[in-house]
């Protein structure tokens, strides 16, 4: 496993590899540099092996591969942390075993999916309850139950996405509890679907590749086009409730510089926006290494402590 490496180590073994940059080195020399991931965690290789790098060239997502090299200093990092010398990169045969190279949240699955269905059938508002029970259906309501929220940086799992959704919507709700003239409903099925496109977005493949369709619109406006589609069908969803639920999609992100087509302007639509990030920020520290130690985070860029 990728955590137990240390330095001076041999290692040779299946790993998926994130390729993220080709370039020419001040001697002239091809290299190339990126992250190995096996469902323990990830660390960064640099190979200078110009048969490895030019296959390295082929690769356009994340790819599982046998690789081999050695375990050394990063010396691009400025915190003694590992990386691997790449001298190694076959093609995956039929007796590799790859079933740890799917990352696991270390959850129960199906108990998160008990608190999504409970949460599902919790709104009140006819309307809001049918668009979400609708969407919430078939092989959508299937594959949300396996997705991965992200591609690395929050709940980069199986599962992650109902995680996340689960964990957004609880504390939205609390939010909405606590704050004054909110709509509990309207936010509820706000942070139940604000991150549906996902599904379409990334790929629950090895690696959680992006998907073509998802890197020319993005989940937002993926599920923009859905809601108001399955809205428009449902009588006892009035327009305005239909906006009101369109905006906290469109600006779950909370500005445009964060990717939203539009910043927040409701009270639901903040809530829902801060309750997001605020789970995508704690689930940083599920990352963590090792307890009682400080690491440095590339999401939030900074360095975050994790105390025992």
């Amino acid at each position: 496993m990728i955590t137990d490496f240390v330095i001076g180590d041999k290692i040779e073994q299946p790993c998926i590899v994130r390729l993220q940059k080709i370039g020419t080195s001040s001697n002239g020399k091809a290299f190339a540099r990126g992250l190995l991931e096996d469902n323990s965690g990830c660390i960064p290789f640099i190979c200078f092996e110009t048969g490895l790098v030019n296959k390295l060239r082929e690769i356009d997502a994340p790819k599982p591969f046998v690789i081999g090299g050695s375990v050394d200093v990063n010396k691009f990092a400025s915190d003694m942390s590992l990386q691997i010398i790449l001298q190694k990169l076959d093609n995956i045969g039929a007796n590799d075993n790859i079933t740890h190279l799917m990352p696991s949240g270390n959850i129960d699955l199906l108990e998160y999916q008990k608190k999504l269905d409970n949460l599902i059938v919790s709104i009140k508002d006819i309307g809001l309850a049918k668009l979400v029970k609708n969407i919430f259906s078939g092989e959508t309501y299937e594959q949300f139950l396996i997705n991965p929220a992200g591609m690395r940086l929050h709940h980069a799992y199986v599962g992650g996405l109902m995680h996340h959704t689960v964990c957004v919507a609880n504390i939205a709700l609390a939010l909405a509890h606590t704050i004054e003239g909110v709509d509990r409903d309207l936010v509820l099925a706000g942070a139940l679907l604000h991150d549906v496109g996902k599904l379409t977005e990334i790929s629950p493949e090895l690696g959680f590749p992006y998907t073509t369709e998802g890197r020319l619109l993005g989940h937002i406006s993926i599920m923009g086009m859905r809601l108001k589609a399955e809205g428009d069908k449902i009588p006892e969803l009035t327009e305005d409730r239909l906006q009101a639920i369109l905006h906290i999609i469109f600006s779950h992100h909370g500005d445009k510089e964060k990717g939203s087509p539009i910043p927040c302007a409701t009270k639901e639509s903040f809530v829902v926006h801060y309750a997001d990030e605020i789970d995508a920020i704690m689930n940083q520290f599920d990352n963590f290494q090792k307890k009682d130690s400080w690491e440095y985070n590339k999401m939030l860029q900074r360095y975050l402590y994790n105390k025992a």
